[in-house]
């Protein structure tokens, strides 16, 4: 049973391929796709300077709310000191019970926009807190202010010129219009024929010995019956038109940011300068009417809305100064040079 014994073989087979690119089939998908990779590369960098923008703008909001809370604590302060010295001058009979009446529904008033500072600025640390991947918990105060509000440079046409220039968003529509391109002109080569050099190496081995071989050569395959290349092609001439229309829609868009954002810098700076010194002089108007109403010379009625108009030129000019801050970052963020 034995006689002759059992045989044993082992067959080995070793194969290298490399495309010969004649056609140029292999060139146009490989710079479809590096298009492909720059353009996403591009809209990232555009991303993150949208986010910027939104930490600069969620910044400002808190530190606008900050100091809105301020100023609303020191008005409560001084409407809850009118209402004690009131109170104690209606015992004594010097005041009217109807002036301690507004007088604590004035307190009563500041201490509701009070509240609502609060939530205010509660919410805008929140915001900025998530823009800035805060862990939960953690809150980040403000504690810097606006620069001060200085001319704007340039006007809306170099604006536009710089931003056509450098903001990546274009880079990226220009990046998939080159990819669609290569794309189209990939599938119209596709009817020629595939090229590729090869090598092979055998190995044969047995129980009696062993042998090896080789083999080089040209292979071609070529598909003369590609029946779906011609909707292949179609849809690359689609998908390129579309990258066309996207080009366009990206520069519209940017002209129109552009455009907003620096008449938004403009009516900012014009409602800043309208506001300026208006916190000063409410202050100054106030205070000018106490007096008067201890001189007997003003009635309550004078004094509150003499505040009235103090408090709101101190907010205005709070905001339209946080407006300004804004309103650049915005424009800058247009630009594509946040």
């Amino acid at each position: 049973l034995n006689d002759p014994s059992a045989l044993s073989s082992l067959n080995t087979a070793l194969t290298l391929e490399v495309p010969i690119d004649v056609f140029g089939k292999i060139g146009a998908a490989t710079e479809g796709q590096t298009k492909y990779g720059e353009a996403a590369t591009a809209a990232t960098r555009d991303q993150r300077q949208e986010i910027r923008f939104r930490v600069i703008e969620a910044y400002r909001q808190a530190e606008l709310a900050g100091r809105a809370l301020e100023v609303t604590e020191r008005a409560l302060e001084v409407a809850k000191a009118r209402e004690r010295d009131i109170e104690a001058r209606e015992e004594t009979g010097a005041a009217l019970k109807a002036d301690l009446l507004r007088a604590r529904a004035r307190r009563r008033q500041r201490e509701a926009e009070l509240a609502a500072r609060r939530g205010e600025k509660g919410v805008a640390e929140a915001g900025l807190a998530r823009l800035l991947g805060a862990p939960p918990g953690r809150t980040y105060i403000p504690s810097e202010g606006p620069a001060p509000v200085t001319p704007l440079a340039g006007d809306e046409a170099e604006w536009t010129a710089r931003a056509l220039k450098q903001r990546p968003l274009l880079e990226a529509a220009g990046r998939k219009l080159e990819a669609a391109a290569a794309m189209t002109k990939g599938e119209d080569k596709s009817k020629w024929p595939d090229l590729g050099a090869f090598g092979s190496l055998y190995d044969n081995r047995t129980s009696d010995g062993g042998a090896q071989s080789w083999a080089v050569g040209v292979g071609v395959r070529w598909s003369l019956f590609d029946s779906p290349r011609g909707k292949r092609k179609a849809a690359a001439l689609a998908e390129q038109r579309a990258a066309e229309q996207d080009v366009r829609a990206a520069v519209d868009g940017v002209r129109l940011q552009v455009a907003m954002a620096w008449r938004q810098a403009l009516t900012a700076r014009e409602r800043h300068a309208a506001a300026a010194g208006g916190a000063e002089e409410g202050r100054e108007a106030f205070r000018v009417l106490q007096e008067r109403r201890k001189a007997g010379m003003a009635t309550l009625t004078d004094e509150l809305e003499t505040e009235t108009a103090a408090l709101a030129a101190v907010l205005e000019e709070i905001r339209a100064a946080a407006e300004v801050a804004i309103a650049d970052a915005a424009l800058e963020r247009a630009a594509g040079e946040i």
